[in-house]
């Protein structure tokens, strides 16, 4: 059945249901404005009333004889707050509208479900502008059109570009553009994770891409953090990654070109950083060799980083050196784990890096000037094999003509690589540099040649989309300048968008005061944030307690400090039931915290839930000042005993209140943390 099919189905389903739906509670579209870009616009409306709105969702009808799903977002009524895009007093709503079609008379549904469970739904129009191309999308050779097939798992990916200041693009399997950037730069490091594009950007007054940006879909861009102060100069030399608790940033930095990686937090917190000169001549001195003679600083490009994944089977960080190879790392330690290459390059010389070298199963060949690492469905090693040899190394090793997908099954214990996949393509492709493979759901893949220079005196880009049964669903080719018009693509998922905000039922500051037991202080949600005054010790470490009315799941953690300090998650969140533990260190002695939760699921919302906190040490009476009346409840000519009534006077938290506690509160006087 067609989206239409479904839609008309759908409305005649809720009228039989809820007949009186609409005049208990009923919103009116009142007109609509065109978005930064041809593909968003914004739905004006009004809600009567409008506490009774739970939510809105939004599907646009793909185009006549498209099998694509059709994109679609659910807005929960606390996120279109949150976003200042529903007024609760006057029912004004504001209604983002994105992935539509350039140039054309799109239809959207509009769902609006409220708090008594009735259903309205109603049909507009939204006619865009045309798009100014950049990078040849519009003109496609089309190889092989999308196929009728419904087998294959995806429907949209991003391609990853720099063809215009519209980084990056996202695209139908019908070959269709239907989003691009609206932060007005052109980077290749872009991703898309918790709902929104998150790519490589200078700060405000710079031309230094030193930070990093995310753009919501709905077009808004919100600069997050500059990490030149870290020695960063760069975060956008090739990939973002997803690692293990956020994304991973590929970095140059004043000392070395693009072999340093740091790990963020979605909001984009530094997490931990490995730098592969320190640990490849850690590995090197260790085995006798000397290190000068493989890696070098900048600017000399030694290793050439492009892709990182994390496998969560061992807990190892997998990091692709096109120059080299690509190499495991324990997650926690740095230590290399395994090396997968050629070992006809210079980094089979060292005895210290062959050491840990993978032997080659049957069948088998190494990738050569790999990219795009991924661990697949089934936990094995998914990269792009572009066959190039090393630039800046001697022996500079194999060089094939042709570029192909590989899947290898890596056996740490017994040392061993066994290549189980390849996508040859009958060898007829060298896309030398740049290029991707990702597997969305199992066997259904997504190839990005960018930069095929074998095919006469053009270069092209081609993407190739196979479905579960090794068939070719669809495969377009475009011109291009280098690898600028799909540096690397990916498959994302549009058709079941949902932005929510879930908000707890309650959150706690919680320590141990030695024998005496776990006191909590309330963090309540709204009004003045809750004040922790007890020591965190001489690492600033807290924990908070955050409890749902339902069991939940949690993908990520991030703290941001409103004033002051940088503020850290330790680890991943702690999920028992309904109640979600998280362990702050770094946390400062005057500082305004939100703690913020990323993917929360409770089965039936997925969003965010953000608790803010105060910390200001030896506020007692906390009124975010220290002054004598903190210094009162501490005095006593002997030890008190830690009670529920008393413990925020214990702000040593060994259990006692006496003279240690009045000394910590008398060297904080005058401490306040403004408004």
């Amino acid at each position: 059945m067609s989206a239409i099919g479904w839609s008309a189905a759908l409305a005649v389903l809720i009228g039989l249901i809820h007949p009186s739906g609409a005049d208990a509670a009923t919103v009116t579209v009142v007109g609509q404005s065109a978005g930064p870009t041809p593909f968003i616009s914004q739905v004006n409306a009004t809600v009567s009333p409008a506490q009774a709105l739970q939510s809105v969702q939004f599907t646009i009808t793909p185009k006549p004889g498209s099998v694509t799903r059709p994109i679609s977002a659910t807005f929960t009524s606390g996120y279109l707050q949150s976003r200042g895009s529903l007024n609760t007093q006057t029912g004004a709503l504001f209604i983002p509208i994105f992935g539509l079609y350039a140039n054309y008379t799109n239809t959207v549904w509009l769902t609006y479900v409220f708090t008594d469970h009735t259903v309205q739904q109603t049909s507009l129009v939204i006619s865009t502008a045309a798009w100014t191309d950049p990078c040849h999308f519009t003109d496609p050779t089309v190889v092989q059109a999308r196929t009728s097939s419904t087998t294959l798992s995806y429907d949209y990916f991003l391609i990853k570009n720099g063809c215009g200041s519209q980084s990056p693009s996202i695209m139908d399997t019908d070959g269709a553009v239907r989003w691009v950037g609206t932060a007005g730069l052109t980077s290749f490091a872009s991703i898309f994770y918790a709902n929104g594009i998150y790519i490589s950007a200078p700060p405000a007054g710079s031309t230094q891409p030193s930070g990093l940006a995310r753009m919501e879909l709905d077009g808004t861009v919100s600069f997050l953090q500059d990490y030149s102060a870290l020695g960063v100069t760069g975060t956008g030399h090739h990939n973002i990654d997803p690692g293990k608790e956020g994304m991973i940033l590929e970095l140059d930095t004043t000392t070395q070109t693009e072999s340093v990686l740091m790990e963020v937090d979605a909001l984009g917190n530094p997490l931990k950083t490995w730098s592969l000169a320190d640990i490849m001549a850690t590995a090197m001195t260790s085995g006798g060799d000397d290190p000068t003679q493989f890696v070098k600083s900048a600017p000399n490009d030694w290793f050439h980083n492009n892709a990182a994944t994390y496998r969560s089977s061992d807990d190892s960080l997998i990091v692709s050196s096109r120059e080299n190879f690509v190499i495991a790392l324990d997650y926690e330690t740095g230590a290399i784990k395994w090396i997968l290459g050629d070992p006809t390059k210079q980094w089979y010389q060292f005895a210290s890096l062959r050491h840990y070298a993978l032997n080659l199963g049957t069948n088998t060949l190494p990738p050569i000037g790999q990219h795009a690492l991924s661990i697949t469905k089934d936990d094995h090693l998914l990269l792009f094999d572009d066959g190039q040899n090393s630039l800046n190394h001697a022996p500079a090793g194999t060089e094939r003509n042709y570029s192909t997908p590989r899947k290898y099954r890596i056996d740490p214990s017994a040392a061993t690589a066994s290549e189980l996949w390849n996508y040859s393509n009958g060898q007829t492709f060298f896309s030398y540099i740049c290029s991707s493979v990702y597997e969305d759901a199992a066997a259904n893949y997504l190839i990005d040649y960018a930069d095929i220079i074998n095919l006469g005196n053009t270069s092209y880009a081609e993407l190739v989309g196979l479905g579960p049964a090794g068939d070719k669903v669809f495969d377009y080719r475009y011109t291009t300048n280098f690898c600028s018009t799909a540096w690397n693509s990916i498959p994302v998922h549009l058709e079941a968008l949902r932005f929510a905000t879930i908000d707890p039922i309650a959150a706690v500051s919680r320590k141990i005061h030695g024998a005496a037991g776990a006191f909590d202080i309330n963090l309540p949600r709204n009004g003045l944030p809750g004040v922790e005054c007890r020591s965190g010790g001489p690492t600033g470490d807290y924990q908070v307690v955050i409890t749902f009315a339902l069991p939940v799941s949690v993908s990520a953690a991030a703290v941001t400090a409103r004033r002051g300090g940088i503020p850290q998650v330790v680890g991943r969140p702690s999920v028992n039931g309904n109640q979600v533990t998280v362990n702050l260190t770094r946390v400062g002695s005057s500082q305004s915290l939100v703690l913020t939760l990323f993917g929360v699921n409770d089965g039936t919302n997925l969003g965010t839930a953000s608790v803010p906190m105060d910390v200001v040490l030896a506020d007692v009476t906390g009124d975010r000042t220290v002054n004598k009346s903190d210094l009162k409840p501490t005095k006593s000519r002997s030890a008190k005993r830690v009670t529920s009534s008393n413990f925020r006077a214990d702000v040593t938290v060994d259990g006692v209140i006496d003279q240690s506690d009045a000394a910590l509160v008398n060297a904080n006087l005058g401490r306040v943390l403004g408004p």
